[in-house]
């Protein structure tokens, strides 16, 4: 059975391997979960893990460092452009993705997005979805919290600086099975919206250096071919490299497809 977690970043670090714990995550744990001190948890903070013990007083609830966690590998970095999707499909997403492992996430804006969100709207929803990102890190016990960005178009999105290494998601024949492509410690994830990228995005997709690619034999939700395509990369990366380097960062695999844009 895996430990309750707490988000160190919103607890005050006392000295000594000591956090004061906020209160509304001393509330979940002490009355929603009823763990009671001295039980452990685990601690997150910045890409690392703690055992810790839980300790009260009349000044609230503490806890204090036992140990660090080895971590057992690395997961590639992957940067995920993902298309707004309506209802509640975004926020499924992100949760889907944290849970696996991707390092930051640009919403775009597709022409075929459903939202449409002016800048205080998209403000407001900013907040929110670093909110369940930091959420899902404690359900799943990421040490990282992913970063995400206000929504943007593609045609800004991709002239930021991201990993040469570049997939999307593309519905049609010219699409290349994923699997044909080797994982690499970076990389680059384009996931349109439902319906798939217009004419145009594929476009500026294809000029900006990504790689078309099926995810399967069906067409999926744009939720599932998100979460399909980073779970591919992490799943690959780590049945090639798990064990041969463990606890160390690991160099590409060599020859593949090329790092730099077509």
């Amino acid at each position: 059975m895996s430990l309750p977690r707490l988000r160190l970043e919103r607890c005050a670090e006392l000295g000594g391997g000591m956090w004061k714990v906020d209160e509304g995550q001393a509330r979940h744990l002490l009355r929603v979960l009823r763990i009671p001190p001295g039980e452990e948890v685990e601690g997150l903070l910045a890409g690392r893990r703690w055992r810790m013990a839980l300790e009260i007083s009349g000044e609230g609830l503490f806890a204090r460092a036992l140990y660090q966690v080895p971590e057992a590998g690395y997961p590639p970095r992957i940067v995920l452009l993902a298309s707004l999707l309506k209802g509640n499909d975004f926020e499924l997403l992100l949760r889907g993705v944290t849970e696996i492992g991707v390092s930051t996430i640009v919403p775009i804006a597709a022409s075929r997005s459903v939202p449409r969100y002016s800048e205080p709207e998209a403000g407001k929803k900013l907040l929110r979805w670093k909110r369940i990102l930091e959420e899902s890190t404690r359900q799943c016990g990421a040490p990282e919290i992913p970063e995400i960005t206000a929504p943007v178009p593609l045609e800004k999105a991709v002239e930021v600086g991201l990993p040469p290494y570049r997939i999307a998601g593309f519905l049609g024949e010219r699409a290349m099975p994923v699997g044909s492509f080797p994982p690499r410690a970076e990389a680059t994830v384009a996931i349109g919206p439902e319906g798939d990228w217009d004419d145009r995005e594929k476009q500026v997709l294809l000029e900006a250096g990504f790689c078309p690619v099926r995810l399967g034999p069906f067409v999926m939700k744009a939720v599932t071919a998100a979460i399909v395509a980073c779970s591919y990369l992490v799943l690959a990366w780590e049945a090639n490299f798990i064990g041969k380097n463990r606890g160390e960062e690991v160099s590409d695999p060599g020859p593949g497809m090329q790092d730099e844009p077509v």
